[in-house]
C-alpha cells in the first residue's frame, strides 16, 4: 500500500495527474446543477462515468510512466520488486486517484440532496458504485497498458482510443440488429432504456456486467505485466506465471459472454421467442405470444394487428415490404427482463414490443406507425433524422400519435386546445429539436406533436409528410419555416370552440410536469412502484405517504393513501388527509371531483352519509369531465334509488367479487333498475361475456340513466356487440347513437370499420364462444 500511495503522490506531481483528478472532480461538481444529476443515481453516476473514461486512461498512463523512472532524491518512491507489482501498483495508484475523484461529486450531490431537498440521497445510491468503480478500475487498466505498448504520447492516446471504440462498437452493435433498447459499456456503464421508466432499480444483470467489466480490467493489467517483463531467461520465466492467469480471466470473460443473453445484459430475438412460446403469420405480420394464450385470444390479436395495418397504411400513404413481427410479453417485468423497457413500449424497424392488453390493444395502432413509418425514414432505425444519426423526436413521436383521431372524449385537436388554454402547451417549435422533446412531459409532448403533425397532413397533403419523414426539412418540404407553421396551427387551435367541462379534462390528463421538472423524480416513481406491487397494505401505506412528503402537490398520492386507509379501517385519518387534500385542490375542478368523489365514498364505508348528498350536488355542478361527471351521476341517481341504491353503492365503493353477487341479487328483487343493469353489463363486458353484457346495457338504456351515464352505456354496448361477434348489432347501434360528441361518434366509426374489415378480410366478425357454458 505504501507502494501506491507513494506512486500516486507521484502522479499527482505531473500536470497529466493533477489535471485528470480536477477534472473529475470539478467537472462532476459541476453535473450537480443539472436536473437528475443533484442527487446520486444513475445520471451522476453516468456523467462521472464518461469523466472517469478519460481522466483514468490519462492516471494509468501517468502512473505506469512514473513507476518505470529510477528514484530521485527529491521524490522517494520504492523500487517496484517485478514487472507485475509494477503494472499492478500502477493501476492501483490511478484507481485510487480517479476513486478519490469521483469521491468529491458523490458526496456533493449527498450533501446537496440533504441541504436542499426532501429526498433521500441514499434511494438511488448504490448505483454510484457499482456504475463508477469499475470504470475507474477498467480505464486505470487501459491507461497502463496503452503507455507500456507505446510508451510515446501520441501512441499511447491512439491505443486508448482504439481500445474505447472497440467498447462501443461492442455496445452498439446488439442495440442495432437485436430487440434490447437497454445499453451496457464496459467504460460507460448503464443506460437502462426508454426515459419514460422512471423507477429505476438495481439488477442483477448490471452486476454481472461490472463482473465482466473487473475481468476485463485483469485482463489488460495482464496484458500490460507481458509488456512490462525485462529481456533474457527473467522474461521466460515470468511469462510462465502470467500466461495462465491471463487464460484464467480471458476463459472467465468468455464463459460470461456466452451466458450474457442468460444473464440479461444481452437479448435476442430467438429467446424472446423461445420464452414467449407462441407463434402465428398473418398476411403482414408475424405474431410472437405467450404460449397458453387461447386460440380465440391469438385471433382476436391476429385480426387487431392487421386492422391496424392497414389502417395506418391508408395514413401514411405506404407501408414497408416485409413483414411486421409483433412481440407481446405477459408482463412489464418479462418485457424488461428480455429487451430492456417496462412500461414504455416501443419499436425498432419492423419488430414491435407490446405488453399484454384487453382487446383492441391501446396501443398498438401507435406502435405500427413507428414500424410502418420505417419506409419514409432513415438509418439503422427507418426514423427521421437528422445530420444521419440525430433522431427528431417531434415528428418521429407526432406522427405516431396523429391517426388518432380521438381519444376519449375529444379529437386530438381538442386535446391539444385544451392544453393550450390550460397553460401547459410546451412550445411545438421547441418539440422539434433534438432535446426539447424529452424535457418535456411526455403526455403534452406527444399530444401536442401529434396535432401538429395531423395538422401538417390534412393541411398539405400525404406526399409532404412522407417528405418530411425522411429529414424533417420544413422549410424545404412546406415551403415556410417551422415557426410560420406552428403559428398557423395554434390558430387553428385557438379557434376551436370548448367548453368548460372539456379545458377541465385536459388540465386533469395534462397537469404532471416531466421528469425533470417534479422533485426526487427517481425516488418516488421507485416507492409508488413498490407500494403498488406491496399486498401488505400497511407496508404501502408508508411508501405512499413518503411519496406525499416528497410530493405535495401531486393528488394522487393522497387518493391513493386514502384508499389504503379505508382498507384498512381507519376511516378517521383518511378523513383527514381528504380534508388537507380539499385545501389544495380548491379551484381545480377536475381534482375537486376526484378529491370529492373519494369523500363520498368514505361516507359510505364509514356510515356517517348525511353530508354525502350535499357533496354530490355540489360536484354535479363542477364540470370536471366526461369520466368524472359519470361517476357523480352513478352516484347521486343510487342515492335516491332506496333499497337497490344501498346495493349499488356498496359496489362502488369496493366493487369485489361479493359485492357483484349483491348487484345479481339486486336484480332479481328489483328488474326495472337500470344501475344495476349498467354496472353488470360492465362487469360481464371486463369478465369476457360480452353478449350478456350487451343485454344488460340496452336494457339500462331502455329504463332510462342519466347522460353521463347513458353515454357510457352505449359505448359499452357497442363494444360488446362487436366482441359478441354481432355486426349487426353494430350497425343498429350506429343509426340510432343519440348526439353524445365526437369522441364517442368516432369511436363508433371505428368499431364499423372493424366489421366492414372483418367481413373483407376474415369472411365475417369473429363470434367467440360462450362464457357460460
Amino acid at each position: 500500500m505504501g507502494r501506491v500511495v507513494t506512486l500516486a503522490v507521484a502522479v499527482l506531481r505531473r500536470p497529466a495527474g493533477w489535471l485528470a483528478v480536477s477534472a473529475v472532480a470539478g467537472l462532476g461538481s459541476l453535473l450537480l446543477l443539472l436536473p437528475l444529476f443533484g442527487q446520486p443515481g444513475l445520471e451522476l453516476a453516468l456523467g462521472v462515468s464518461a469523466l472517469l473514461t478519460v481522466a483514468g486512461m490519462a492516471l494509468g498512463a501517468t502512473a505506469v510512466a512514473e513507476a518505470r523512472k529510477p528514484p530521485r532524491p527529491r521524490i522517494p518512491r520504492l523500487e517496484p520488486s517485478g514487472p507485475a507489482t509494477a503494472v499492478a501498483a500502477s493501476i492501483a495508484a490511478a484507481f485510487l486517484l480517479a476513486s478519490a475523484a469521483a469521491a468529491v461529486p458523490f458526496l456533493g450531490a449527498v450533501a446537496l440532496t440533504l441541504a436542499t431537498t426532501p429526498c433521500s440521497p441514499w434511494a438511488q445510491s448504490a448505483l454510484y458504485p457499482v456504475l463508477v468503480l469499475p470504470t475507474a478500475l477498467l480505464a486505470a487498466a487501459t491507461g497502463v497498458f496503452a503507455r507500456t505498448l507505446f510508451p510515446g504520447r501520441l501512441g499511447t492516446l491512439l491505443v486508448c482510443l482504439a481500445l474505447l471504440l472497440a467498447s462501443l462498437v461492442w455496445t452498439v452493435w446488439p442495440i442495432a440488429v437485436g430487440p434490447q433498447v437497454f445499453a451496457y459499456n464496459f467504460f460507460l456503464g448503464w443506460f437502462p432504456g426508454p426515459l419514460y421508466d422512471e423507477a429505476l432499480r438495481l439488477p442483477r444483470a448490471l452486476l454481472w456486467f461490472r463482473l465482466e467489466s473487473l475481468l476485463w480490467a485483469g485482463l489488460v493489467g495482464l496484458a500490460a505485466t507481458l509488456l512490462f517483463l525485462p529481456a533474457g531467461h527473467a522474461q521466460a520465466a515470468a511469462r510462465g506465471r502470467v500466461l495462465p492467469a491471463l487464460g484464467a480471466v480471458l476463459l472467465a470473460v468468455v464463459l460470461l459472454e456466452l451466458n450474457a443473453v442468460d444473464l440479461g445484459f444481452r437479448a435476442s430475438e430467438a429467446r424472446v421467442q423461445q420464452v414467449l412460446g407462441g407463434r402465428a403469420e398473418t398476411m403482414h405480420a408475424e405474431l410472437y405470444f405467450p404460449a397458453e394464450k387461447t386460440a380465440e385470444q391469438v385471433e382476436r390479436l391476429h385480426r387487431d394487428v392487421e386492422f391496424r395495418w392497414e389502417e395506418v397504411a391508408q395514413f401514411l400513404g405506404g407501408a414497408p415490404s416485409g413483414k411486421v413481427r409483433v412481440y407481446v410479453f405477459r408482463s412489464p417485468e418479462e418485457k424488461e427482463r428480455l429487451v430492456g423497457a417496462s412500461g414504455t413500449q416501443f419499436t425498432k424497424g419492423l419488430a414491435v414490443y407490446l405488453n399484454d392488453a384487453p382487446f383492441p390493444n391501446p396501443v398498438l395502432q401507435h406502435e405500427m406507425v413507428h414500424a410502418l413509418a420505417s419506409r419514409f425514414g432513415k438509418g439503422p432505425f427507418g426514423v427521421t433524422v437528422r445530420f444521419g444519426i440525430v433522431p427528431v423526436m417531434g415528428v418521429v413521436e407526432g406522427v405516431a400519435e396523429a391517426p388518432q383521431q380521438t381519444r376519449g372524449d375529444l379529437t386530438l385537436h381538442e386535446w391539444a386546445a385544451g392544453m393550450r388554454r390550460q397553460k401547459l402547451m410546451p412550445d411545438i417549435r421547441e418539440l422539434f429539436r433534438p432535446e426539447g422533446f424529452y424535457l418535456s412531459a411526455p403526455e403534452r409532448a406527444y399530444t401536442a406533436a401529434g396535432s401538429f403533425v395531423r395538422w401538417l397532413r390534412d393541411t398539405y397533403g400525404t406526399a409532404r409528410l412522407q417528405a418530411l419523414l425522411a429529414h424533417a426539412d420544413f422549410r424545404g418540404v412546406y415551403g415556410q419555416s417551422l415557426d410560420a407553421l406552428a403559428t398557423e396551427w395554434e390558430r387553428m387551435l385557438d379557434a376551436l370552440q370548448l367548453d368548460d367541462r372539456s379545458v377541465n379534462r385536459a388540465f386533469s390528463r395534462f397537469r404532471q410536469g416531466s421528469v425533470f421538472a417534479r422533485p426526487c423524480a427517481r425516488e418516488v416513481a421507485g416507492l409508488a412502484a413498490a407500494a403498488r406491487s406491496d399486498a401488505n397494505p400497511l407496508d404501502a401505506l408508508q411508501l405512499i405517504r413518503r411519496c406525499t412528503a416528497l410530493q405535495p402537490d401531486e393528488p394522487s398520492f393522497a387518493l391513493l393513501e386514502v384508499s389504503l386507509l379505508q382498507r384498512l379501517g381507519r376511516y378517521s385519518e383518511a378523513s383527514q388527509v381528504l380534508s388537507r387534500l380539499q385545501a389544495r385542490v380548491e379551484g381545480l375542478p377536475a381534482l375537486e371531483a376526484e378529491t370529492g368523489l373519494a369523500r363520498v365514498r368514505l361516507a359510505f364505508l364509514s356510515g356517517e352519509w348525511e353530508g354525502a348528498p350535499a357533496q354530490l350536488e355540489q360536484l354535479a355542478n363542477l364540470r370536471p369531465g366526461l369520466d368524472l361527471e359519470r361517476q357523480v351521476a352513478v352516484w347521486r341517481a343510487a342515492e335516491t334509488a332506496a333499497e337497490p341504491g344501498r346495493t349499488v353503492m356498496a359496489y362502488l365503493a369496493r366493487p369485489d367479487e361479493l359485492r357483484t353477487v349483491g348487484l345479481q341479487r339486486a336484480l332479481a328483487s328489483h328488474p326495472e333498475q337500470p344501475l344495476v343493469h349498467y354496472l353488470l353489463g360492465r362487469r360481464l363486458l371486463e369478465a369476457g361475456a360480452p353478449a350478456a353484457a350487451g343485454t344488460h346495457l340496452r336494457t339500462a338504456a331502455s329504463l332510462g340513466l342519466p347522460v353521463p351515464v347513458d353515454r357510457e352505456a352505449w359505448r359499452l354496448r357497442v363494444t360488446a356487440d362487436y366482441l359478441a361477434g354481432d355486426c349487426g348489432a353494430v350497425a343498429d347501434d350506429a343509426g340510432q347513437l343519440p348526439d353524445f360528441g365526437p369522441g364517442l361518434r368516432s369511436e363508433m366509426t371505428e368499431w364499423q370499420a372493424r366489421c366492414a374489415f372483418d367481413v373483407k378480410t376474415f369472411k365475417g366478425p369473429l363470434v367467440p364462444a360462450d362464457p357460460f357454458r
